[in-house]
């Protein structure tokens, strides 16, 4: 066993675990992910995120999933990015890698943080209201009524485990609200539970959105854990490219554990 240093993180209500791993010497197994995942005994958090050397890029970040299952997060970006400004690693600008490719990073002024996406190139319609969409992952998108009366555990998780999706998908609840606004829920694949928010999860909501009902850049998503805004241009075939996420990013506390 060794005693490592972890650091608690929060991004519009995403909770995630922070390692230090530029020097390649921490390797966690899914067990261990899991563990220092759970919430009653371990730290708690969505997912655990090493930030790592990159020779092309200011680093590297490798998410894990609470499961131990690796994938991307697009709100664990933003803590990645205050993490390595905390740390002396960059200023107010970077430029990173994470499952999904290279990444754009900026600090605002207000101390919110702004990442940059993929272009989205293709958005499918399963039925009237269901939409499939890849953000950086996997997103189905279903428009309903009453948002926080809906089954959102329920009904995610039948479309994370149903046979349109074999390598599953992370499944958003989405509601038009006034003034052009959007509120969503997710249930997340790896979590296997609803999430207060997801970065990647409110980028899909919000061109969906934006395709079906002409909302115009930028949307602004309200989640369980805070208000996310989404920035894009939509090309004339339906593409969309410029695409921004913003959002804040706080550490909550740091601590050392033997592992």
């Amino acid at each position: 066993m060794s005693v490592v240093q972890f650091y608690k993180y929060q991004a519009a209500g995403n909770d995630f675990i922070l390692v230090d791993n530029r020097t390649g010497e921490h390797a966690f197994s899914s067990s261990v992910i899991s563990a220092l995942c759970h919430r009653r005994f371990g730290i708690g958090a969505d997912g655990l995120i090493l930030l790592q050397q990159d020779s092309m890029t200011d680093f590297r970040m490798v998410y894990h999933n609470a499961d131990g299952s690796e994938s991307f997060c697009g709100n664990g970006c933003r803590a990645i990015v205050h993490f390595a400004n905390q740390l002396g690693m960059i200023g107010n600008k970077a430029i990173f890698m994470a499952f999904d490719g290279r990444h754009e990073a900026e600090i605002l002024q207000d101390g919110n943080i702004r990442i940059s996406l993929s272009d989205v190139h293709a958005i499918a319609q399963k039925t009237p209201q269901d939409f499939f969409i890849h953000t950086g992952t996997e997103h189905h998108v279903r428009f309903v009524k009453n948002l926080e009366e809906y089954p959102v555990v329920e009904e995610g998780r039948k479309i994370r485990y149903s046979a349109d999706y074999p390598r599953g998908t992370n499944a958003n609840f989405v509601e038009i609200l006034e003034n052009q606004h959007v509120a969503f829920r997710i249930y997340e694949r790896g979590v296997e539970d609803e999430t207060f928010s997801s970065g990647s999860g409110a980028t899909a909501c919000a061109l969906v959105s934006a395709q079906q009902f002409g909302l115009p850049s930028p949307v602004i998503l309200k989640a369980r854990g805070g208000y996310l805004m989404v920035e894009f241009q939509k090309r004339q075939d339906g593409t969309f490219s410029s695409i921004h996420f913003t959002g804040p990013a706080h550490l909550v506390f740091e601590t050392r554990l033997d592992v």
